[in-house]
């Protein structure tokens, strides 16, 4: 190649060497010409052939090459391209012009040409081609990448070419696409990855050559299993104790076990480790809200103390289980008032198995009516009651109790105003023996 070259410039200063004495105008300047990929390039190149022409009967006694220094090519030889790449051409529309024009520049035209009379003068230009950004594929994180365990780490990369180098942004957004920047550099490390580590981000390289090019992650994060329980009414609360009371006269009970899970697996009900199964009594609804949030509903028809004990949730996939648990306790309610007046007295009432004794202290005499409701719990071993006493007077209400087998001993003393009602509520334990005493002065 060199040697072709070397040729071509023999013959090409020899052919043209008996010149006129005039030597032409020439800008000898050293330019720079910056082109992005993809545009048009214009190379110029002036010669001056006034005083040539005069001499030569208008005839141009100079001859123009271009060359690219970078491979040593010949591109075009008077007025005519010769390299064979039809994006080249010279465009001589005037005698004293003879630029070099480029269509779809791209990377590899980026260099050194050289505009050369046959004179032995010449004009240096340099092509910079400027290159918008492009994200790297092979670099740089795929859009969806593969799931990724919660309580790991995990780097997002970001690598851009382009010229000049682009600069690299990369952009966290929440749920509601409140956008946040968290890196400037190619790659971002996420520790310890959960839940609530945000999941969608976006890279954006730039150079100030447009257009700017963005890359966008959507991350899948797996993690055990979190649940809550919730009894279903008209506020769906979570429920916060393990030990429900319900009334036996509901005609139907809704436990709601709410899931957050990925990836979604198993989710079941049991009561007293005993896995529960859809019959005319009991059935199980599973719902799916998007793509790691899951309902397990439990009904229960006709709640009767047969179906009285413990009742869990339990959610499990490849990361962990997780359960929760209610115990479900029916309820009977019995209410009893007495009406007395004047002086005191005893009076001792038949609860179920059990004895309330009401005394009185000796007070002026008006009419009074105290209310004693009570509510009891079954379980196999024990009975509870939760006792409720109001009266309607101004009245000192003492409760204690008697009796040894008592779960829970009170003495209470509450006073209120004429016109209000005094109510007191307490939960105890009894064998068939125990009793309890009842107080109002």
């Amino acid at each position: 190649m060199l040697l072709y070259l070397f040729l071509i410039i023999s013959s090409f200063s020899i052919t043209f060497a008996d010149t006129s004495a005039d030597q032409p105008k020439f800008d000898r300047s050293h330019e720079t010409i910056s082109v992005v990929v993809g545009k048009r390039a214009l190379l110029p190149c002036y010669v001056s052939i006034q005083d040539a022409n005069n001499n030569n009967n208008g005839n141009n006694p100079f001859k123009i090459i271009w060359m690219k220094l970078n491979n040593s090519s010949i591109l075009t030889m008077e007025d005519r391209a010769i390299n064979g790449d039809p994006r080249i051409s010279l465009l001589h529309a005037y005698a004293d012009e003879w630029n070099l024009q480029i269509d779809d520049i791209d990377e590899d035209d980026a260099g050194i040409y050289r505009c050369v009379i046959n004179t032995g003068m010449y004009k240096t230009l340099t092509l910079d081609v400027k290159v918008p950004p492009k994200i790297i594929d092979e670099l740089t994180t795929e859009p969806y990448p593969p799931p990724i365990r919660s309580g790991s780490n995990y780097t997002i990369k970001c690598y851009a070419h382009g010229k000049p180098m682009p600069k690299i942004r990369i952009i966290s957004y929440d749920q509601t696409d409140n956008a946040k920047i968290i890196s400037d550099q190619n790659e971002v490390i996420l520790y310890n990855v959960s839940r609530h580590t945000r999941r969608r981000y976006e890279c954006i390289a730039s150079n100030s050559y447009p257009p700017d090019v963005a890359r966008s992650f959507q991350l899948t994060i797996q993690y055990a299993p979190e649940l809550t329980l919730a009894l279903i009414s008209e506020t769906n609360d979570e429920l916060t104790s393990s030990l429900l009371f319900i009334d036996s006269s509901q005609h139907e009970i809704r436990l709601k076990c709410r899931v957050l899970m990925n990836p979604l697996d198993k989710i079941y009900w049991m009561k007293d480790n005993n896995k529960l199964i859809n019959d005319y009594h009991i059935h199980q609804y599973v719902s799916i809200y998007m793509e790691n949030y899951i309902i397990a509903e439990l009904v229960i028809k006709d709640f009767s103390t047969n179906d009285q004990g413990e009742y869990t949730c339990t959610a499990s996939n490849i990361l962990g289980t997780h359960s929760k648990s209610i115990q479900l306790i029916a309820t009977l309610t019995t209410t009893t008032s007495t009406t007395t007046s004047s002086s005191s007295s005893s009076t001792t009432m038949q609860l179920s198995d059990s004895r309330l004794i009401i005394s009185r202290r000796k007070r002026p005499k008006h009419t009074r009516t105290t209310t004693i409701s009570q509510r009891e719990y079954y379980r196999s071993t024990e009975i509870l009651r939760e006792m409720t006493i109001s009266s309607s007077q101004d009245d000192d209400i003492i409760c204690s109790s008697i009796g040894g087998g008592l779960f829970l001993n009170y003495i209470v003393q509450q006073r209120c105003q004429n016109d209000c009602d005094n109510s007191i509520t307490f939960l105890s334990q009894y064998s068939s023996d125990d009793a309890m005493r009842l107080d109002v002065c």
